[in-house]
């Protein structure tokens, strides 16, 4: 097994100093303090973890607000990003900040000068909390995309168009937007594609909701719908549609004769998607690893190469998104 001892002979320094740079990094020059932390990496010394994080001067620990844990849609950005992270030495804290805003904002509070930086996932806060925030540390937004910080964002509008336009082709006038849950922003942006494309064509976009993004809150919006005089549904992801299908089926409603389902997620980074039913495929688990990595670039120790990673200037990433056809239209 690799000692100190190891590390400060490789390294050239006393072990005296080699402890101190564990320990107390502020009293050893950065040279020295790099050259035993890489001979360190080389050799496979295991430090204990707070202290190589306090020779790095960083606390090893990157962050992740969801809105809600339980969503489905988050779970493959989730993996992603913890995947990502655990790869470039960090460790994941995943924090539910329920959908609040106030709960954000709280959250960065609390983790401040506990984690290097954050990504907020669908963040709801205000962009100048948001700033507030990131004068603490680097944050990373995901389908949130404002100037200053890096983003990672989903695009459906290319998709909730072509699904619009597919179902008017097919003779329908009178579409339902199925949205949740309460108080997204994206939500809002997508009825507004569908409401423009509707209008546009001489058709009408009704919106209902919110609802919670689960199977239950689909079954119980079915009888809602019906009294609505809708002839199809976008629901706000698969799961909310397959609720809708299987109320469908309980009152021998057939779809797409009686009423055409589609969604605006399939969830298939999950393993739920549904292949007979028309929705919009979104590539959670490639944005949540591009926000790992957009992260860990702005919290990582500056290399030569890098030097200004700290100061340049926001990237924002924008991934399409796919319509897949099937049979519930």
């Amino acid at each position: 097994m690799v000692t100190l001892a190891d590390v400060a002979r490789q390294a050239g320094v006393s072990l005296a100093t080699a402890s101190r740079v564990f320990g107390r990094p502020e009293m050893v020059g950065a040279e020295t303090t790099a050259r035993v932390i890489e001979v360190a990496d080389r050799l496979g010394y295991i430090a204990n973890s707070t202290a190589r994080a306090l020779a790095r001067g960083s606390s090893g620990l990157l962050g992740l607000v969801v809105p809600q844990l339980s969503s489905s849609y988050f779970a493959p950005l989730i993996s992603a990003v913890q995947s990502e992270v655990e790869s470039s030495g960090f460790e994941l804290i995943i924090v539910d900040s329920h959908g609040c805003p106030e709960s954000e904002v709280e959250i960065a509070g609390r983790l401040r000068g506990r984690v290097d930086g954050l990504i907020f996932a669908s963040p709801r806060s205000s962009g100048a909390a948001l700033a507030e925030v990131a004068r603490g540390f680097p944050i990373v937004t995901v389908n949130r995309e404002l100037p200053d910080f890096d983003s990672v964002s989903v695009d459906v509008t290319a998709g909730l168009t072509e699904l619009c336009e597919l179902l008017i082709a097919r003779g329908h006038r009178t579409i339902a937007y199925l949205g949740g849950p309460a108080g997204s922003l994206s939500d809002d942006g997508r009825f507004l594609t569908v409401r423009t494309v509707l209008e546009d064509n001489g058709g009408e976009a009704r919106r209902f909701g919110p609802v919670e993004p689960k199977v239950s809150a689909g079954t119980e919006s079915f009888s809602m719908l019906q009294e609505g005089g809708v002839s199809a549904v976008i629901a706000y992801n698969a799961l909310v549609a397959h609720g809708l299908m299987l109320a469908a089926a309980a009152v021998g409603a057939k779809v797409p004769e009686d009423l055409a389902v589609a969604a605006v997620d399939d969830l298939i980074d999950i393993g739920l998607g549904l292949p007979s039913l028309t929705a919009i495929t979104q590539p959670m688990g490639e944005a949540g690893s591009n926000a790992g990595r957009m992260l860990v670039a702005r919290v990582a120790p500056p290399r030569r190469a890098d030097s200004d990673a700290g100061t340049r200037t926001a990237q924002h990433l924008v991934l399409p998104s796919t319509l897949v056809i099937g049979e519930t239209c």
